[in-house]
């Protein structure tokens, strides 16, 4: 049954753990899948019309943890299990860690109960295996033009975990396809040199000052890689975005500072992705928060 946060302008759709999602990627501890603002709705999907599966790949405001290195992944031998915060118990395989690989995955304890009426709370309870335990908290909360994501993680293990954790942010507004009239802006200028990264197979993507916009439609995947870099909040720089279409916008807003900046996207999809770095040890916790807003002009 769908958990629905609203009020006279916001709608939130969140989904519990394993309701439709199962795969090895994506934290599994809720998951905003659907936000509509005034009956138009700000979010898509990871995949094309025809190769979507909910249970494979990302929707909505799926976030993940340690995308490149997993934690405790070199600490275990192949075939024992290793850590993938929200998400499951992995088994290492006899290759580096990749994330779009499906391993195979032993399940964490789940729970979830509202707390008034505007908002939702989701628990992860890990176990404990090679030194690693954790209880990972989502609290979604409704706000007047959108809504409050505060994540908690509190080490139970003897280990220090150390990762990363971003929200892919599968946007799309209204439906429409990526093209002329999107605009993504970030609080700092966009400096093309500073780049690590530029995937632009149709040659559309266009940075101008602190926007990107397109020149045309788009059909291949892109990604900026390294919009951050070298950047300091002397420059601006904040865990930030806002992308506008058609008079009505969709922003976040984190309170970190953002350890990198990446965008990726598709014909139907544009997810800018900020990333926060962190470390807590043993018997310590770590709180942190991302704020979207909706809204028209």
């Amino acid at each position: 049954m769908a958990i629905l946060l609203k009020n006279d302008d916001v709608v939130v759709r969140l989904e519990r753990a394993g309701e439709r999602y199962t795969a090895s990627r994506f934290d599994w501890n809720g998951l905003v899948s659907s936000a509509r603002y005034q009956g138009t709705e700000m979010l898509g999907q990871e995949k094309p019309l025809f190769q979507r599966n909910p249970a494979k790949f990302g929707r909505g405001l799926h976030n993940e943890f340690g995308i490149k290195e997993c934690v405790g992944y070199d600490d275990c031998k192949i075939g024992e299990w290793f850590p993938k915060i929200g998400t499951g118990w992995l088994k290492k395989d006899d290759k580096p860690y990749f994330f779009y690989n499906n391993y195979d995955r032993e399940p964490l304890t789940f729970e979830d109960s509202s707390d008034g009426d505007n908002a939702f709370v989701f628990v992860c309870d890990s176990g404990e295996r090679n030194g690693y335990s954790y209880r990972y908290t989502k609290r979604i909360t409704l706000m007047d033009s959108g809504f409050s994501i505060t994540y908690t993680l509190e080490n139970r293990g003897i280990k220090t975990i150390e990762t990363d954790e971003y929200v892919h942010n599968f946007l799309c507004i209204d439906g429409k396809r990526m093209g002329p009239g999107y605009e993504l802006e970030f609080p700092w200028k966009i400096e093309d040199a500073d780049l690590i990264e530029e995937n632009d197979p149709d040659g559309v993507l266009v940075r101008s000052g602190k926007r990107m916009f397109f020149s045309g439609a788009t059909k291949g995947q892109f990604y900026l890689g390294g919009l951050s870099e070298g950047k300091t909040e002397k420059d601006g720089l904040g865990a930030s975005w806002r992308l506008s279409r058609a008079g009505l916008y969709i922003a976040e807003t984190g309170n970190f500072v953002p350890s990198g900046v990446h965008v990726w996207g598709w014909k139907h999809v544009i997810s800018p992705e900020i990333f926060f770095s962190f470390s807590v040890g043993s018997g310590e916790t770590i709180s942190w928060e991302r704020e979207y807003t909706m809204g028209r002009g």
